[in-house]
């Protein structure tokens, strides 16, 4: 009913929220990646004759989306959708709850510098574009 998206309680209306942070974990080697995403888009369109502009609220493709993760995308392409599992660990009504939710998860799991087997647990490389794991190519130790 929603696309591969597992954990959404049986009452679920995407108009009653604004996003969800997910993770993603793929089944054969148990990496994973934790991200958000939006329900819905939105944007202002100009109307002539208007000086302000029309806000547009358009469904995202959350329904299909597999996250923003180049690496998880290609091993998704790869083993396919039906090797990995799709879960919604928080709803949320805001924009700001969404992005906050979003570090915590990555902060508490600690997807940046988390080990398992000996590789990243996690395919996230970095932390809302601030943070970034060592094994980034614009990351140096010293």
């Amino acid at each position: 009913m929603y696309g591969h998206w597992n954990n959404l309680p049986d009452d679920f209306d995407p108009n009653q929220w604004f996003g969800f942070v997910y993770l993603i974990t793929n089944n054969e080697n148990q990496k994973k990646y934790i991200g958000k995403k939006q329900i819905h888009s939105y944007r202002r369109k100009k109307i002539k004759g208007r000086k302000n502009r029309k806000r547009i609220i358009t469904e995202s493709k959350w329904r299909d989306y597999t996250g923003s993760c180049d690496e998880l995308n290609e091993d998704i392409a790869l083993l396919g959708k039906n090797t990995f599992t799709f879960e919604v660990l928080r709803l949320c009504k805001t924009k700001g709850e969404l992005t906050y939710s979003e570090v915590e998860y990555q902060i508490k799991l600690d997807v940046l510098s988390a080990q398992l087997n000996g590789e990243k647990e996690y395919y996230n490389s970095n932390i809302m574009s601030r943070w970034f794991s060592s094994s980034s190519w614009f990351c140096q130790d010293s």
